[in-house]
């Protein structure tokens, strides 16, 4: 799915002709300066909208190495911005606010207030236009949305400013839950030890700024855990925590050379995580598996 982020940045300029050529010729975006502040329009593609800001984050790094997101603008709105962008009077927008029309389906909260007007992110406003047939067919970060985009820019960027890929964690909610975060802590200390970075180096990845690691505990399915590395990832890391230390596995979401076929290992449908790990001491296998 598209999503559509409005970014304010740093870092480049609109009197910097290369980098406004490239925005429009690689991301058909658009930077803008408002006073001192520089805007940039994006749109993005992913299974969410978090997905897709991480991916569109990595994609704007490779092309501009000097730009710095910084957060995401609200694109905070009042009545007469609402207006003017639905083609509705005001009077009418007021009863969309007030419940006096489409009462049925409360509109937005607002973000605040400028002055005595209240105002609201376009974003969320313009997601329950489109239950009532009148939004512009675009979808942008909601609030919670946008305030974990914003939390995760400064680990991204500085991961991408340390030469490593940028983590895309898949990490289950469960009752595994501490076991998980110490899988996290100790990936993060790993994800600067070159072994390890020579190792991801390895993986074929379809995009070379980013990977997808699955944060797993031995208790896991085997199956459920395989099921999470998307065929788009073209591979994956498995973190999990054996008996004696962490151990990080490349898995290609399809066969390519050198990698050694997970239906190869002989493991049941029934199999865990802990079996995998187990079958695979016994055979000494060092290559990458494959989703196969």
């Amino acid at each position: 799915m598209e999503y559509e982020f409005l970014f304010l940045v740093d870092g480049i300029s609109v009197d910097d002709e290369i980098a406004v050529g490239v925005i429009f010729d690689e991301f058909d975006g658009l930077l803008t300066r408002h006073r001192d502040r520089h805007l940039l329009d994006v749109a993005g593609v992913g299974d969410n909208v978090v997905e897709a800001a991480h991916r569109l984050i990595a994609r704007l790094r490779r092309v501009l190495p000097e730009l710095r997101v910084l957060r995401l603008d609200p694109e905070l709105v009042g009545v007469p911005d609402i207006a003017e962008r639905t083609g509705r009077s005001r009077q009418n927008v007021l009863q969309w606010v007030t419940g006096e029309r489409r009462a049925d389906s409360p509109f937005p909260e607002p973000e605040g207030a400028v002055g005595r007007s209240l105002v609201w992110r376009w974003a969320e406003v313009n997601a329950w236009l489109e239950l009532i047939g009148a939004g512009d067919g675009t979808a942008a970060p909601l609030r919670e949305e946008a305030l974990l985009i914003d939390l995760m820019l400064p680990q991204w960027q500085h991961a991408l400013d340390e030469g490593i890929p940028m983590v895309k964690l898949l990490c289950a909610q469960d009752e595994w839950q501490v076991e998980r975060a110490e899988v996290m802590r100790a990936l993060q200390d790993a994800l600067h030890h070159p072994q390890v970075l020579q190792t991801i180096a390895t993986l074929p990845r379809s995009e070379p700024d980013r990977l997808t690691v699955v944060c797993a505990v031995v208790q896991d399915r085997l199956s459920a855990v395989l099921e999470q590395i998307a065929p788009d990832d073209a591979s994956a890391l498995l973190a999990v925590r054996g008996d004696k230390q962490m151990e990080l596995l490349g898995i290609a979401s399809r066969a390519l050379p050198g990698t050694v076929p997970v239906s190869d290992l002989g493991l049941g449908s029934d199999a865990t995580v802990g079996d995998l790990l187990l079958e695979l001491s016994h055979r000494s296998v060092a290559a990458p598996l494959a989703l196969v």
